[in-house]
């Protein structure tokens, strides 16, 4: 008893789930992974199933308009890992793991997604220019914004303040730019198709994004074709090997989808829980909370044990781990031949990561203790640079092709893929280099 009483006073589950208990333990490590893996699918399965739909409800039955709500609540439902991990690493102190997975999530978002849609889909994607110009040169503006304010490594409450600012003004364009935009092509004689309203498109049983893809296209056969390919039942592949993973995913997964069918009501549209959502969307956002501060705990105790600093787990861990699921879904999308959808989507939830997820919970934390310290903030710099090379390059190779040869669209194909890809591995290998030879630098002095 003496021994347990001991332990537990100098451990503590709030700091570290007294995994510190454990250290010497083989299976600790063991263990911890497995927090990380486990932690890691319960995000994407709260978020893709539980948050996210009952985020679509809340947009319909608030009679939001769709490309408002694809800025605010849908991006925050596709970004909701980042922006949780970041506000409970500046809870703890520990900013640098949320500033990382935020960045790396942009690599992600900007090369690997793009890429692996080119490569998993049989022909060109066509990818529209305005909403991926406007969402490029406002991410550029918000991550010249972080840049500028943790340089010294401290953020001030001036500056959390202006990183949400921008967020509303990127809200204000995209809520502006479409009457604008509208009038000026009535004014020059063109006449404005109708379209029809985002309740009436999801009556037809069409997910947000869905809608957002369809609404921009404006042709009323291919409205009824993607119904008719979103409804058509998915093969059975029992006999395959992919069906036996599927099996063994779902027998992994059972734990957490009992755990969650008991606590979220199931929200969808025209179902008789429908109308409660707030419940659904207060429970996910809860395990949305548990679950980022299970994988922050154990990816801080990595950083603090390996001496690589949090900010290096945060770019290569938090944020792979983080984006798979939208990897995933954006892949499926863009094999139906939505490609501007899937890119686009991936890119402008970026915005609201470093806008959103950055700048809140640091304002709040300035108003409750004062300046937030950004751990490791040498590193995360370089990783900024990293990214701002990210963003040059993917602007060249989308909108510089499009804009020379004067293309309506830009065109992403198997060739860009490849290149994508490619300098996604070579950001990884040469941020890893920079880190590592500057981490021996004090030890070889």
């Amino acid at each position: 008893e003496p021994t347990f009483c001991r332990s537990m006073t100098e451990c503590s589950i709030l700091q570290d789930l007294c995994l510190s208990e454990i250290d010497d333990n083989p299976g600790g490590v063991i263990l911890e992974v497995f927090l990380v893996l486990y932690g890691f699918l319960g995000l994407a399965t709260i978020c893709d199933d539980y948050l996210v739909v009952s985020l679509e409800v809340l947009c319909i039955r608030w009679n939001i308009r769709e490309d408002i709500a694809g800025a605010t609540f849908m991006a925050f439902g596709s970004a909701a890992p980042e922006i949780v991990v970041n506000a409970v690493s500046t809870v703890k102190g520990v900013s640098g793991t949320g500033v990382g997975a935020i960045i790396g999530s942009g690599w992600i978002a900007f090369l690997m997604i793009p890429g692996a849609c080119a490569l998993f889909t049989s022909g060109p994607l066509e990818i529209k220019r305005r909403p991926m110009l406007r969402d490029m040169l406002f991410y550029a503006i918000a991550l010249a914004l972080l840049s500028a304010f943790f340089h010294d490594g401290k953020i001030q409450p001036v500056e959390a303040s202006i990183l949400a600012g921008t967020y509303v003004v990127y809200l204000m364009v995209v809520w502006m730019a479409p009457g604008i935009r509208r009038w000026w092509r009535q004014r020059q004689g063109e006449i404005i198709a109708s379209t029809k309203s985002f309740v009436e498109l999801v009556e037809e049983e069409k997910t947000f994004l869905e809608i957002m893809e369809v609404k921009d296209n404006k042709d009323e056969e291919d409205i009824q074709h993607f119904v008719s390919e979103v409804l058509d039942d998915v093969p059975d592949d029992s006999s395959t090997c992919m069906g036996c993973l599927s099996k063994i995913g779902e027998c992994i997964a059972a734990p957490l989808n009992y755990l969650f069918k008991f606590t979220c009501p199931p929200c969808k549209r025209n179902s008789e829980w429908e109308c409660l959502y707030p419940i659904t969307f207060l429970m996910s956002f809860g395990w949305v909370a548990v679950f980022s501060f299970i994988v922050s705990t154990v990816v801080e105790r990595w950083a603090h044990k390996s001496g690589l600093g949090s900010g290096f787990f945060g770019l290569f861990l938090i944020s792979i781990g983080a984006e798979i699921p939208d990897t995933i879904q954006s892949v499926t999308v863009a094999k139906r031949g939505y490609g501007s959808m899937a890119v686009a989507n991936s890119i402008g939830s970026q915005i609201i990561n470093i806008c959103l997820g950055l700048g809140v919970p640091w304002a709040l934390q300035n108003a409750i203790q004062g300046p937030v310290e950004i751990q490791d903030h040498e590193s995360l710099q370089i990783a900024v640079w990293f990214q701002a090379g990210v963003v040059a390059f993917s602007f060249s190779l989308f909108l510089g092709h499009a804009f020379v040869l004067r293309l309506k669209k830009a065109i992403l194909h198997r060739g860009k893929g490849y290149a994508l890809i490619f300098a996604y591995i070579a950001v990884l290998c040469g941020y890893a280099a920079v880190t590592f030879s500057t981490s021996k630098r004090p030890s070889e002095d």
